[in-house]
Formats: C-alpha cells, structure tokens, sequence
C-alpha cells in the first residue's frame, strides 16, 4: 500500500488541490486510490478540524506510534476494496517533520510505503498572501492584528519547516516549485500520477482589499486567536454579493441610451402632436450628468455615520431596557 502526503506550504495552492481531490472520489477509486482528508480523525474524531488538529500534533511520540498502528489497520480495511493509494492533505504538516516521523517510521516499517510531496513560492509573494491568511483572516498571534513589517518577519521562518523535512526525512520527501507550475492541481497531478477533476475556478481565500481592513479591525478587538468564521458569522463571509458603488452609479445614473429610448416610440410622441398640438421632444435637452462618485460617496459616508450613531443609541436603550428587565426578573 502506498500514503501520499501533501504537505502544503500553505498558500501555494493547497485549496485548489484539496478541492479538485474532494471532487475526483470517483475517478480516484477507478485509479485504485482514495483521498483521506485533511485530518487524522479515521483515527479519532477529536482530531477532526482545524480548532482540534494540534491535539493530534500534541501526541507523544509512544501514542504516534500507536496512531500509525491504527492507521496502517485503516488503511488495510479500506484496501479490501481495491484501494492501493492513499491521499491525504493538510499544510499545516509542512513544519511538523518532528511530531510526524515516529508515526512515519512505524507506517513503513509496516510495508506501507509513503511519498511526501510539499511546494515552495517565491517569498516576495508568498509573504503578503501568508501575512493575509494568518496575519488578518485567521489572526493566530494574541493582541492587534500585528503590522507586515512585524508578522512577516515571522513568518519567513516558515520556510524552514520544508527544510527540517529534508534533513529528517529527505529520502521520501519532494519539494516541487509553486512559481513554474502553470496550473498548480495539473502539477500536483504530475506529481501523485493519478487524474483528478481540475477545478472550474480558482480557489481563493484571501477575499477583496476591503475585506481584508474589515477583518483586521474586527479581529483587533479579540484579544486571542480569532478564526476566520468568527469574522463570518458576526459580519459577514465575503463581500462577493455586495455590488461595488462603481456598478450601482453605472446602473442607476447611465442615460447614455436616453436618445435611442425616445426613437424607439417615436408613434408614440408623434401621437402627443396630434392629440395636443406639440411636440414633447421639440425643446433641446440634456440628460442629467452622472453623479462625481467621489462628492457621492462622501455623502454616503454623512448618511452612514448618522445612521450608525443612530442605531448605536438604540442598542444602548435596548440593552438598559433588557438589563432591566432582567434585574426585575431576578427580584420576582
């Protein structure tokens, strides 16, 4: 039997290959493989996701071993379909050579015969996109959101978790470019040796420069981690439904086919001649020029704040009337 392992680095792509391996289950079981996941919870389910996979990392090494041991009897069940080749996922194994070779060590030792396969990006852009990820959208250092200039610093040092791989466990490992692959998942494709259905779309995760500042100021105001979703649930998951001012303007205030409007029912102003004695359309006019979207969005920002400063009075008298109402409650 043979486990692959992707091992990110994160931000080079692991979504649109953990998407495209979601969504070739089929084509995969034709190929004799099968795609895992990203955790380790067909072990136990308390290290199912994101919040709980440090648990698994936690594991001494003693209980490693015994994991690969109910790995490898996993595996063995899921092979009787046909299954020879095991995909499984996770960036987040990039720096964690040293918590995984006892469990590694142990699955070869059992005959299983493991590739791990991670990517490298060139830092000048692999440093914003990760300051993004896990400076902004998923702030994991405790305090404000900490300036580029400081969290990048930091996390150049990320690139070293590809390099404790090399030196532990080079033999099985490949580190293959992020930069010359022209479409990551046909890449990774080439890598594994086995077909996937390539993604329709790209997958993104760092969300438009407005969200970004929407996330930072919300996430300054937690004193700890803060996860993506709790930016999402409180505000919003994504400004994609949110049309642009630009749009709104173009669709509300373009009169540019006002003229082939009135041609279209000339009958119909002809007819106005007749039944009243003139012609609506004799006087020369202009259509209304388009707002200055700078003055209009200034105006919109007056609307805004007084709306808000509004609506923060009403949640203040709510909250005295609820605290109130909760005293009395207390003293019946």
């Amino acid at each position: 039997m043979n486990l692959i392992l992707h091992i990110g680095m994160g931000k080079t792509g692991t979504s649109a290959i953990q998407a495209a391996l979601s969504n070739s289950t089929d084509r995969l079981a034709a190929q004799g493989a099968e795609y895992l996941g990203m955790w380790f919870d067909m072990l136990d389910p308390r290290f199912r996701g994101v919040q709980n996979q440090e648990q698994f990392f936690s594991l001494p090494p003693e209980e490693m071993i015994h994991a690969a041991d109910l790995l490898v009897e996993v595996l063995r069940i899921r092979s009787a379909s046909g299954v020879q080749s095991f995909i499984l996922s996770n960036e987040a194994l990039s720096g964690k050579v040293g918590q995984m070779k006892p469990m590694i060590n142990r699955l070869r030792e059992a005959g299983i015969v493991v590739r791990v396969i991670g990517y490298a990006r060139n830092p000048v852009s692999w440093l914003p996109s990760a300051y993004v990820q896990w400076g902004v959208r998923d702030k994991v250092e405790p305090g404000p959101v900490q300036p580029y200039s400081v969290r990048a610093r930091k996390l150049v040092h990320w690139y070293s978790g590809l390099l404790h791989w090399h030196r532990q466990m080079g033999d099985i490992l490949e580190v293959r470019s992020y930069d010359k692959a022209t479409d990551i998942v046909t890449d990774f494709v080439e890598a594994i040796g086995f077909e996937l259905n390539t993604p329709e779309q790209r997958v993104l995760e760092r969300g438009e420069d407005a969200e970004i500042v929407m996330r930072a100021l919300f996430n300054n105001r937690f004193p700890k981690h803060v996860l993506p979703a709790v930016f999402d649930r409180a505000v919003l998951p994504t400004l994609d439904g949110i049309p642009k001012l630009e749009d709104v303007i173009s669709a509300s205030f373009d009169y540019s086919e006002t003229d082939q409007i009135i041609c279209e029912q000339a009958a119909l102003f002809d007819e106005y001649m007749d039944a009243f004695g003139f012609d609506p359309r004799a006087v020369v006019k202009s259509p209304p020029a388009e707002p200055e979207i700078t003055a209009l969005r200034n105006r919109l920002f007056d609307v805004l704040l007084e709306v808000t400063l509004d609506q923060a009075q009403r949640i203040r008298r709510l909250e005295q009337r609820i605290n109130k109402l909760e005293v009395e409650k207390v003293e019946v």
